[in-house]
């Protein structure tokens, strides 16, 4: 008999294989939906670098790819559409497996073991995030493959290499190595994992240099200068590029370095808060990297959300958890909408669908301090939930 994590995985895959097979032009659709995708995670940027390598052009001088070297070659390995689909259902299994494996390492949560794999495997942002093959479905991979390593082995090596492929991949994800230094032991290992962490990104990045040639270091401008600097001002459910198209020239250099970090500045917060706490300080630093990056998607919050059957223990102290899932479905449906408003009938304008961004960002900012409340509350009262007892917050 399969155990509960490979029927989990198992069904991960089949759910995502059904619905592409179901459904052919889902994908394409999905690809050109801001939602899903963004200038450097979509599949036609992809399928563009992928060309480009094949007929010997260089990938990284046109403008248009945005994804690392080492990903464009190994998609490239495989010509058939078919293998592709199979490659991205597998990777969102394995986060499904990871999911379900780190359950058995939390004794006290009082779920089932295969709750938090089976929301992974029918939550329909990251089920769309897999169809769209939005390359997100890899940094997320990373991101638990690091977690699962320290949290089922203890490996520290391997969950260093993780948390460095992730950054590799999208740039921001590597600030979740502070929060991964909060969850180690001792001084030791936290030495250990920094070095190993950038001799990793160090070696990803040389390696990458040497497929293109060695004769150019233009990718590092291409994939991640552009996400740095908001290369392209593309509407997204972010909150940088509406910002960016109404300020003067003359301030945006500035802004751009404040938003960079305003990213950063709450990552080694949240983990000196939370240092009793590590694990859920790193999944915080996860929603607030989806909140505050330039081009963030749907599959950024279907991650995020689920690490939520997690913090089981602290859901009675939550405070107005149906607004936020409220702000955030209503968000969720109304983008759509108004984007085609925008740009498919032309009977409205950018207000239209920046404003519901604005109530998705206020819906994930929202789910985040009530979760900081949460634990704050358990904290107060020892670790011994007392939900009858009422603490004004001042």
């Amino acid at each position: 008999m399969a155990s509960t994590e490979v029927k989990v995985a198992l069904g991960c895959i089949a759910v995502r294989l059904a619905v592409t097979y179901l459904f052919p032009s889902l994908q394409q659709q999905l690809d050109q939906s801001v939602e899903f995708s963004t200038p450097v995670t979509s599949f036609r940027s992809l399928q563009e670098g992928i060309y480009l390598l094949r007929n010997n052009i260089l990938v990284y001088n046109n403008g248009v790819v945005h994804h690392p070297p080492i990903l464009v070659f190994f998609l490239s390995l495989f010509n058939s559409d078919k293998l592709i689909s199979l490659i991205y259902a597998s990777i969102d299994g394995l986060v499904a497996y990871q999911l379900t494996k780190m359950t058995k390492a939390f004794k006290n949560l009082r779920i089932k073991i295969w709750l938090p794999g089976l929301l992974y495997t029918v939550n329909p942002l990251v089920l769309l995030s897999c169809i769209s093959r939005s390359s997100i479905i890899f940094t997320n991979f990373a991101i638990s493959s690091s977690l699962y390593f320290l949290l089922t082995g203890g490996n520290v090596v391997l969950s260093s290499v993780m948390i460095s492929v992730s950054g590799y991949l999208s740039l921001y994800p590597f600030l979740l190595l502070i929060p991964l230094l909060g969850m180690l032991k001792n001084w030791k290992q936290r030495i250990f994992s920094v070095i190993i962490s950038l001799l990793s990104l160090s070696f990803l990045l040389l390696f990458s240099y040497s497929m293109l040639g060695g004769e150019s270091w233009s990718f590092l401008t291409q994939v991640y200068g552009s996400i740095v600097s908001l290369e392209k001002v593309f509407p997204n459910l972010g909150l940088w590029w509406y910002f960016f198209i109404e300020m003067f020239d003359t301030f945006i250099p500035f802004f751009k370095a404040v938003f960079n970090i305003f990213i950063a500045a709450f990552i080694t917060p949240f983990t000196l808060r939370y240092n009793k706490q590590p694990f859920y300080a790193f999944i915080l630093c996860i929603g607030w990297i989806a909140l505050t990056k330039p081009y963030p998607s749907l599959g950024d919050a279907g991650f995020f959300f689920s690490f939520l059957p997690f913090f089981t223990p602290l859901f009675g102290y939550l405070r107005y958890p149906i607004i936020s899932a409220l702000l955030f479905l209503h968000a969720v449906v109304l983008a759509p909408i108004f984007y085609y408003l925008w740009v498919g009938l032309g009977s409205g304008n950018s207000n239209f669908f920046y404003a519901i961004s604005l109530v998705y960002a206020l819906a994930l900012a929202s789910i985040l301090v009530d979760l900081n409340w949460a634990m704050l509350r358990i904290e107060y009262d020892n670790g011994v939930p007392n939900f009858n007892l009422k603490v004004t917050q001042i």
